[in-house]
């Protein structure tokens, strides 16, 4: 591969301080990466965490967002539009999106799902909120899936999986901190079987059956993470590979702690430690190293 010239690799090195900054797990993961792997998929990154920021940005000015304010920056990364101050990424993400066929469908989905985190959320209904996991988080799979070098329609719905997986950890992560934000993401249809009330989440409080509840809602996203794995073994052998199964790992492993606390969200946000990242990651290099 011809070597990048001297203002490409100065944009590669924007994306990495963007990923590095903002996506620590993600980061630590990449690790497993080839160098050029790395790159291409901080230049992806670096693009979705900008989209997200420009809709964060219009929110905090009292605009009404719509995906069109993150479509402003797809407009530049697609059609070679006028690079503005702090998008120093941007060429990056160019070369990336081309030589990796990466669709812009995927991105300008994605804005939707971030616009619509901007107002009050209250999803009522499972539909609801797989749609939501799949906008802000299956379409980052099926970028990774082009980054790592897979084309095969058959690992998509796996790549998907992994997305909703991940995505319904952070949800269940995060639920006083949203809930403080007035985005309540868990369905409304759900928490009134098991008698969890909205006034009692907004006010930092379990009610209802709760425990029932969130173990129903752990083992949901755990059977996302299991459903995910044949996927893995799709992407080809190396490092592409052992850096999703780290992923997957890290991500799921949160799942843990919360529920070791007895599923208290409200005093603390769970959490693994470097080390405890460290041994994660040594363990499933262990296991997954001949894969």
């Amino acid at each position: 591969m011809e070597k990048p010239s001297v203002r490409l690799r100065a944009s590669f090195d924007a994306a990495r301080a963007i990923t590095r900054e903002h996506a620590r797990t993600f980061f630590f993961a990449s690790h497993a990466l080839s160098e050029e792997l790395r790159n291409d998929a901080y230049a992806v990154y670096a693009c979705c965490r900008s989209i997200d920021d420009a809709v964060d940005r219009a929110a905090a000015r009292g605009e009404t967002v719509r995906p069109e304010v993150a479509g402003e920056i797809l407009v530049r990364a697609f059609e070679a539009g006028g690079d503005l101050s702090g998008e120093e990424w941007m060429p990056a993400f160019r070369d990336t999106v081309v030589r990796k066929k990466i669709r812009r469908r995927w991105f300008e989905d994605l804005a939707l799902g971030v616009a619509g985190d901007a107002g009050p959320v209250d999803l009522q209904t499972w539909e609801e909120l797989d749609l939501y996991c799949y906008r802000v988080a299956g379409t980052v799979g099926l970028m990774m899936m082009r980054v790592f070098g897979s084309e095969d329609p058959a690992a998509e719905p796996r790549a998907l999986d992994l997305g909703r997986g991940m995505q319904l950890t952070n949800i269940l992560r995060d639920i006083w901190e949203d809930a403080r934000s007035g985005r309540i993401y868990l369905p409304k249809m759900e928490r009134e079987q098991y008698g969890v009330r909205k006034e009692d989440l907004l006010a930092g409080r379990p009610s209802g059956h709760w425990a029932e509840f969130m173990q129903f809602q752990v083992e949901r996203a755990r059977e996302q993470y299991r459903s995910a794995e044949p996927g893995i073994g799709m992407l080809p052998a190396g490092g592409a590979r052992m850096s999703v199964w780290l992923m997957r790992e890290l991500y799921a492993g949160i799942l843990d702690p919360l529920e070791a606390s007895g599923y208290d969200v409200f005093s603390k946000r769970h959490s693994l430690s470097m080390g405890q990242k460290l041994l994660r990651g040594l363990g499933i290099w262990w296991k997954k190293r001949k894969a």
